[in-house]
């Protein structure tokens, strides 16, 4: 018990002190983790390094440092004008158009990021088309969240890797797998659904209102776009062989095509071919600050083993609280956290828990990480997230934002909500 409560005293002070100092989370609870390590669990300090999640940084570090160039070199941003231009006309369907292409540039690895340029265009066009402004942060927050669940985005490669720590890796992607189909599954009918609410048909045609007809791609940009989908399209075939033909020459080619070699094989031709200021990619686009937070607290989480958390905590759950609240108390948990503390810092804390959880709970390890991470992003449309406020950047007009501001923050209770009570009804059970 009392290695128990060192180890969450440890998380709880990390966050006060890396918040408070302004410290990058992650550096405290290294410090933390050195102390612990070597005191109560036993360890050497080169023990304690030993926990360090190679797998998470790499894939982390692979992916963003990779769809970075596409984001220097303004070949996302392109993108994304020349699709909303190509399907002008269909005014009854804009709000619709908002979230699709959304959803195509956060899988062509904007991911998270999409909302902010996503968003001025979005708005601008509303605005015109006399739609219902909700449906703008609403539809790139969704969009984004679909479009950034494919095995080819950040937001994969940073899951998988977490997991690994603690979980093989067939069973590592597994549950990643389970968890971003039901998310993608989730915010499609969600947004179809706000979409119909607030009679998101009611538009004017896209072609009465301005917009004009983007420049071309750039040779830079065109090649960052072949690389790009070249990417894709070997992630796709690779996983395809894998699964549909169980011969030795097939499983060969999925192994060659996994992301991680796929992504160091694009950064180095658009290095070669100087598609965007490799200094600057390397430097602004890789986000250094969180990859050190994941991969610090990741080294402090693999600490839950050594000082006897594991097996405290599974006795606990087990003998103490009712196994049908278990997982719909995750969900509610964790959309109350994610109110006031990003998920990037939550879902770590979760992780060694997790076999825990599915015992105590009688439900499987899939089904209580897909409960937590949902979740998380239940409540991430409140502008007070970054979610949030990433999808009210490009709206300028002061009185409806402030409208917005009030109109995400219910929302995302509402969100949680039916999250909560889908959970109780036992929706969960589908990613088994």
């Amino acid at each position: 018990m009392t290695n128990t409560i060192l180890f969450f005293s440890g998380i709880l002070a990390a966050l006060i002190l890396g918040s408070r100092l302004k410290i990058n989370i992650g550096l405290v609870a290294l410090a933390f983790a050195f102390v612990l390590g070597t005191t109560a669990g036993g360890l050497s300090a080169n023990g304690v390094v030993a926990l360090f999640p190679v797998t998470l940084f790499f894939n982390f570090f692979l992916a963003t440092f990779l769809f970075g160039f596409a984001g220097k070199n303004g070949t996302l941003k392109l993108l994304a004008a020349h699709l909303l231009y190509a399907c002008r006309g269909v005014g009854w369907m804009m709000g619709l158009l908002f979230f699709a292409v959304t959803v195509i540039v956060a899988a062509m690895g904007a991911g998270g990021s999409a909302p902010f340029f996503l968003s001025p265009i979005c708005f601008g066009l509303a605005m015109q088309a006399g739609i219902a402004s909700i449906l703008v942060p609403l539809a790139v927050w969704t969009g984004s969240m679909v479009g950034g669940s494919v095995p080819w985005t950040a937001g994969y490669a940073t899951n998988i890797g977490q997991l690994e720590i603690y979980f093989d890796a067939v069973a590592s992607k597994s549950y990643v797998m389970n968890f971003f189909t039901f998310r993608a599954v989730f915010y499609t009918i969600l947004y179809v659904v706000l979409f119909l609410v607030f009679r998101g048909w009611k538009a004017k045609k896209l072609e009465t209102v301005s917009l004009e007809k983007p420049e071309s791609f750039n040779a830079k940009q065109k090649k960052t776009l072949a690389i790009i989908l070249f990417t894709i399209v070997m992630v796709i075939v690779g996983s395809l062989l894998q699964t549909m033909i169980k011969v030795s020459w097939a499983a060969q080619i999925g192994r060659i095509c996994s992301f991680q070699f796929l992504a160091a094989l694009g950064i180095v031709m658009n290095i070669y071919w100087k598609t965007a200021e490799y200094d600057r990619v390397l430097k602004e686009a890789v986000p250094w600050d969180t990859l050190l937070m994941l991969s610090l607290t990741g080294m402090y989480m693999a600490l839950a083993n050594a000082l006897g958390v594991v097996t405290y905590m599974s006795d606990v759950l087990q003998n103490q609280i009712s196994p049908a609240l278990i997982l719909p108390g995750i969900v509610l948990a964790m959309s109350v956290l994610s109110f006031f503390v990003s998920g990037g810092v939550i879902i770590p804390m979760m992780l060694p828990l997790l076999q825990i959880f599915a015992s105590a709970s009688g439900t499987s390890v899939s089904m209580i990480y897909c409960a937590a991470q949902m979740g998380l992003t239940a409540s991430s449309i409140s502008p007070f997230s970054q979610g949030g406020a990433a999808a009210l950047t490009g709206c300028t007009d002061e009185s409806i934002r402030r409208k917005l501001i009030q109109q995400q923050t219910i929302l995302s209770g509402v969100f949680a909500l039916v999250l909560f009570l889908l959970a109780i009804l036992g929706v969960f059970a589908l990613v088994e």
